[in-house]
């Protein structure tokens, strides 16, 4: 089977396979901020096709079914968790979720058969990884391995990896890149103050690279359509569903900037700067999506 998606905007991102674990774990009736079009449908299960048969894994999303069943879905996130390392923003998540199905399937008169039992152990599961990991990246040191990741990221967005989406869309893969590894655990777990200064210089880091791009300073304004055009190349369309996927967290009031950037097949949202800087640009990136709910969470076994 060719895989269009994963030999090509997908080649080096790494935030891939976690997020569509998470996803897996969440389900089909997750709540979305976007309403999910029939092209972002159809990117998904061509997605999922791809992951399972790059896994080896038998051909479960046939028909449809896949996405209604609980019970394939959570397998197929067991079995990849076991081949590709989650990271740890995704072992939380899938904890959390996890341990809120199974609350919530034990407050129904007749819960299904099961659901409960395979809710406690994969959370269990998920839970312990997530404590060894929290405890293998201190023992690291979080602001060490965090500037190793940045590092290798922006290494590939100089070397023209990224270049296939948009000035914008360019940077905001970064910041997924980056969130949802040993960047994005530091960011989580490091103290208040660790935080802010890794986000302080991504945010002079996206701004320069983006400067960059357009051959300007950072403070230079610009339409927001020399940001967000995406470049005419032969994958164009699978480079916007993977940007769509990947931002389809956004929503057009509390996420203006990503989700203009990200949901290309939507209007741009009312909060998105018709006249913007690099620096404006990459300082809403980041504080959207590190800003995104979910993602400041509590470290696995405080609490």
């Amino acid at each position: 089977m060719t895989k269009q998606l994963l030999d090509g905007p997908g080649r080096t991102l790494e935030c891939i396979h976690p997020k569509f674990m998470v996803d897996l774990v969440q389900g089909a009736d997750a709540q979305r901020h976007t309403s999910v079009g029939s092209q972002q449908q159809h990117f998904r299960e061509r997605l999922t096709q791809e992951i399972m048969a790059q896994a080896q894994l038998r051909q479960w999303a046939m028909g449809g079914m896949f996405s209604e069943n609980a019970v394939l879905r959570l397998g197929l996130a067991e079995k990849l968790a076991g081949m590709v390392d989650p990271g740890h923003l995704a072992l939380t998540r899938m904890t959390q979720t996890l341990t809120t199905l199974r609350q919530q399937a034990n407050l129904r008169n007749q819960p299904p058969i099961g659901a409960v039992h395979q809710y406690e152990v994969l959370s269990a599961h998920f839970h312990q990884r997530a404590q060894f990991k929290e405890k293998a990246l201190t023992q690291r040191g979080l602001t060490v391995q965090a500037g190793v990741h940045s590092e290798q990221i922006f290494t590939r967005w100089r070397a023209g990896h990224y270049d296939g989406w948009s000035l914008a869309g360019r940077g905001y893969v970064v910041l997924e890149e980056l969130r949802w590894g040993a960047f994005g655990d530091a960011c989580r777990l490091a103290n208040a103050d660790v935080s802010a200064m890794l986000k302080d210089n991504l945010c002079s880091m996206v701004a320069n690279y983006l400067a960059q791009g357009i051959n300007a300073s950072p403070a230079t304004r610009h339409f927001y359509h020399q940001w967000l055009t995406t470049p005419s190349t032969p994958g164009i369309i699978d480079h916007k569903d993977m940007l769509g996927w990947l931002g389809d967290w956004c929503d057009a009031d509390r996420h203006p900037v990503c989700w203009s950037v990200t949901q290309s097949w939507q209007n741009v949202a009312l909060g998105m700067p018709r006249l913007c800087s690099a620096a404006r640009l990459a300082k809403a990136m980041v504080e959207e999506v590190f800003g995104e709910e979910g993602f400041t969470l509590s470290p696995v076994g405080r609490g």
